[in-house]
């Protein structure tokens, strides 16, 4: 809503009259105008960055997902088969759990001893690193 309907248009002194641009002088620090300079002629003239190799990482990238599904599907499948291979009864209570569940313990220690292997796998990288940026 414009408070002054008779002066609609702005012209370029009331700009410069608005921003101060009369006796007020702003002058760079010396040496700034160089630094700017020098900095764009850098930029201007470094090299382009390096592109990705998306062709030779599309390889790697096909095999992970074809292992991750395959992984996924076996799990599935393992579910299916243990799930129709333990025959529930539920009219009648069975006090035989250890027996149904020992598969599932010995699984857990395997597990386990993935999740030991990997952790030390980490360490190690992680130990290495720390090395190579120590330098």
């Amino acid at each position: 809503m414009n408070r002054n309907p008779a002066n609609s248009q702005l012209t370029g002194a009331d700009f410069d009259r608005a921003l101060g641009t009369g006796s007020d002088s702003i002058l760079p620090s010396s040496g700034f105008a160089e630094a700017v300079m020098t900095a764009v002629h850098r930029e201007a003239t470094a090299p382009a960055p390096l592109a990705f190799p998306w062709k030779r990482a599309l390889a790697g990238l096909i095999v992970a997902a074809a292992v991750v599904i395959t992984a996924v599907v076996a799990a599935f499948v393992w579910f299916l088969r243990t799930l129709r291979a333990s025959s529930f009864q539920f009219s009648t209570p069975r006090l035989d759990w250890p027996t149904r569940f020992a598969p599932f313990a010995h699984q857990a220690v395997d597990v386990l001893w993935v999740a030991v292997s990997l952790m030390i796998c980490a360490a190690c990288l992680l130990f290495c690193r720390r090395l190579i940026s120590a330098r």
